[in-house]
């Protein structure tokens, strides 16, 4: 794996932890959204890369909307992988068709799944154990390489592993 690819990984990880906190712990308070993440998922995190659980820490208890998670995301994504990787490399992986490919199946799987994650709250650790799973589905290798292609395809049906 080079140096973009690794990059990619990296920071697809940040974009998926935050959509994990949003999707299980946003409340509403006074009109807004908030994180309001428990010490014990925070501390789940923290065990596997507590460089990702310092970046839901700063989120936590803070309102959050589409613009302040990009945000957020990006200045934790450029303060902790720039000197990292190669110079120029994090802006090349923001800029891949890898990345936009991972966050595109990301969305599928997420969409496709919804109904089971509304289930329970699931640590992080067994959403990028899922998704993990998911991707190495055989349809769902068919739908990313359509994607890849350039084509339309519809997701794969919600009867892949999870």
């Amino acid at each position: 794996m080079d140096a973009v690819e690794q990059a990619v990984e990296a920071i697809f990880r940040v974009f998926q932890a935050e959509h994990w906190a949003r999707f299980s712990y946003a409340v509403e308070r006074d009109g807004a959204v908030f994180l309001d993440i428990p010490e014990d998922a925070l501390a789940a995190v923290e065990t596997d890369d507590a460089a990702l659980a310092g970046f839901l820490r700063g989120l936590d208890g803070k309102p959050v909307d589409a613009e302040t998670s990009k945000r957020a995301i990006g200045e934790h994504v450029f303060r902790t992988m720039e000197g990292v990787f190669p110079p120029d490399t994090v802006v090349q992986a923001f800029d891949s068709q890898a990345f936009g490919l991972t966050m595109q199946l990301f969305a599928a799987w997420v969409g496709g799944h919804e109904k089971l994650l509304d289930l329970e709250v699931l640590p992080l650790a067994e959403w990028q154990r899922m998704f993990a799973a998911w991707r190495q589905d055989p349809s769902v290798v068919r739908f990313a390489a359509s994607l890849a292609a350039g084509e339309k395809p519809e997701p794969p049906a919600d009867g892949t592993e999870h």
